[in-house]
């Protein structure tokens, strides 16, 4: 199944995890998504027996954590932070390393197989995950153990994400779409190909990006520019017009391309 015929079938994208399998897709040797959902399901039925009877909410998400990040070795990858295979699921699973947003998907999977209500959190610099109970929202760090964070622990966690460029708001802490989700991850990966200048990557981001946002300008824009970079005119200036169509404004580095192709 490629991206398209999943969006096609899911738009809400409730199959999360295996939809970030799906949105890296190119990048991946084995892009089936069914041999990691059939791993984290495996990890579900496992967990299933070891959870608190009585019921315990905190104790159950005690176990949750000790197993991924204690037992199954999940943490987050500093060493590495900016390497691309840390945002897709299957290369996490296999290395135990990932960002703050693939292991927010796996925590959040496994928590679902388990009756959990996880939701994601979009802070700015830094995923985190979320669970919905009687109280409110609950917030936890996967990149960091699976930690629970109150709102003093978000606002510090924004700061040195940001490097305090960014003032924290209590509204950053509301739960975002999974289609929300999956576009941060192929973004991030898109802003990573255009700094190393890696244009093949950046044409299936950029596309990728249409597909997840297609009410967007942005994505058309985006792919504009690497096509003009790989030399691809034609292609280069239907996205172009496209986006222009959509409202989007041109930057001075595409008025630069525009100028070179003027005919």
């Amino acid at each position: 199944m490629s991206l398209h015929e999943y969006l096609q079938a899911d738009p809400g994208c409730g199959r999360l995890l295996e939809g970030a399998v799906l949105a890296v897709a190119p990048m991946l040797e084995d892009p089936d998504p069914a041999p990691p959902l059939a791993l984290v399901r495996g990890w579900v039925d496992e967990l299933v027996g070891r959870m608190p009877l009585p019921w315990n909410f905190h104790a159950a998400v005690d176990e949750i954590n000790h197993f991924l990040f204690r037992e199954q070795g999940f943490r987050g990858d500093r060493e590495h932070y900016d390497d691309p295979g840390n945002a897709a699921l299957p290369t996490v699973l296999r290395r135990r390393r990932g960002l703050p947003i693939s292991l927010s998907i796996l925590w959040m999977e496994v928590a679902r197989g388990l009756g959990f209500d996880p939701v994601g959190i979009a802070l700015p610099g830094h995923f985190i995950a979320g669970l919905r109970g009687d109280l409110g929202i609950l917030y936890f760090d996967p990149f960091n153990g699976g930690r629970a964070l109150d709102l003093e622990g978000a606002e510090l966690l924004v700061g040195l994400a940001t490097q305090g460029r960014v003032a924290f708001d209590p509204a950053m802490l509301q739960p975002v779409s999974h289609r929300a989700i999956l576009v941060r991850v192929v973004r991030n990966l898109h802003v990573r190909f255009l700094r190393s200048r890696a244009w093949a990557e950046a044409l299936w981001t950029s596309t990728h990006l249409m597909l997840l946002s297609p009410g967007e300008s942005l994505p058309f824009r985006d792919r504009a520019l690497v096509h003009f970079h790989r030399g691809e005119i034609p292609a280069a200036l239907d996205d172009l017009r496209e986006a222009l169509r959509r409202g989007q404004e041109l930057d001075g580095e595409l008025m630069g391309w525009v100028e070179r192709y003027r005919a």
